[in-house]
């Protein structure tokens, strides 16, 4: 039997590895798009089709270096490890496992202050509605990832209260009768 707030650990850490596979999912579609591009540039094209194949990639609201994208999804696939580490320590009742999740968001709650910060130096100085923007979707992400940092901490302290059962000890090694 499984507690309502651990039941809640468990759909965090799931949802939080279904939006890392979206994202990666768009950063490879992303990816193929760039490359098929590029092959066809490569051909010999006229003058006209290639000024107009230009004008469509600067058009393209994605205007990041693949580097970047490839640097993003291994932060993706990190999200997704700790996500599982996470659960896994969920379900085994190992709390030492839900460290390593709280550790990886009080590291995003650090870029997401360095963010705000950096938008509202760009609020001063540039484009006032697109900082705006920025700061309230940072500021709102900041909101959601301390009520989930404050959701596993409770989780964390529940499972170190626990007098230490034995969680899950290798019960298919030892015979059931």
């Amino acid at each position: 039997m499984i507690s309502a707030l651990n039941g809640f650990g468990l759909v965090i850490g799931w949802m939080d590895i279904m939006g890392a596979l979206l994202f990666e999912l768009m950063i490879v579609y992303t990816l193929r798009r760039r490359c098929k591009n590029n092959s066809n540039a490569a051909g010999e094209l006229h003058a006209t089709e290639l000024q107009q194949q230009q004008q469509e990639q600067q058009n393209d609201i994605i205007n990041v270096r693949p580097w970047m994208l490839w640097a993003y999804l291994l932060l993706l696939n990190v999200w997704i490890l700790v996500s599982l580490l996470m659960i896994a320590g969920i379900l085994l009742h190992q709390p030492n496992l839900l460290l390593f999740w709280l550790v990886w968001c009080m590291c995003g709650l650090l870029f997401d202050v360095l963010f705000v910060l950096w938008w509202c130096w760009e609020l001063i100085v540039g484009d006032a509605f697109e900082a705006l923007t920025n700061i309230l979707i940072s500021l709102l992400t900041m909101v959601i990832e301390f009520g989930f940092i404050y959701v596993i901490y409770h989780i964390y302290m529940n499972l170190l209260d626990v007098p230490h059962m034995p969680a899950f000890k290798l019960r298919f090694l030892k015979p059931l009768f």
